[in-house]
């Protein structure tokens, strides 16, 4: 099997700290590198100098922190990792199980799969298809960079926190969820509540003067 795609990480990621609990760096990359069966080929391959298997982790580790589903680094120690309190893996539950009825539901607890709190597909389409595929904090649109690879690469931003409710609520795909690109989501979640969208441009406007000085 080759390196999978980030959702299966995030999934296999997910499972193995809900099932075993707090691990050691090397303990992940190892458990999650047979759990693969990758070939020494791809234990060895590299980008920009580093193991991409391992950036791959590394990646969904950002990605699930931003999420609220694992502890941060600075939280559980960046050689640790393991969920966030509270939060558990449903093994009913596989990474494409998500509720897509027409009322987006959010929340069903705090029982996750890959996507914090059952995510709603439906409600991630209906903001995209309003909004578009472009930051709404940045501008970033990764299609005019990448071109056709970088064709429907952004994240969906819940402008209240999903985990400061905890409990199921119906979600507006149009008042409560903003594109967002990666960099902008993660710098959102360094504080808690999360930078609102205002306060983030903001941020990029004043450095951008104070860079032109």
């Amino acid at each position: 099997m080759s390196i999978p795609t980030r959702k299966i990480i995030k999934h296999d990621l997910v499972k193995l700290l809900s099932e075993i609990g707090p691990l050691t760096t090397i303990d992940v990359y190892s458990s999650l590198a047979e759990k693969w069966q990758l070939t020494h080929q791809e234990l060895s391959s590299k980008r920009s100098g580093a193991s991409l298997y391992q950036n791959e982790i590394r990646w969904a580790r950002q990605e699930l922190a931003i999420e609220g589903i694992i502890a941060r680094p600075s939280e559980s120690g960046r050689a640790v990792w393991r969920m966030n309190t509270g939060i558990c893996f449903s093994k009913s539950i596989s990474p494409d199980d998500i509720d897509t009825s027409a009322s987006y539901p959010e929340g069903a607890t705090k029982t996750v799969s890959v996507n914090a709190y059952e995510r709603s597909n439906e409600a991630r389409k209906k903001c995209l298809e309003h909004y578009g595929y472009r930051c709404i904090v940045c501008a970033l649109d990764f299609e005019s960079i990448y071109g056709a690879i970088g064709k429907g690469c952004i994240h969906v931003h819940h402008l209240v926190e999903i985990s400061s409710i905890g409990a199921e609520y119906q979600v507006d795909p149009l008042n409560d969820l903003v594109p967002i690109c990666p960099n902008c989501h993660y710098i959102a979640h360094q504080r808690r509540p999360a930078f609102t969208v205002k306060e983030l441009k903001s941020m990029i406007a004043t450095n951008a003067r104070k860079s032109s000085t």
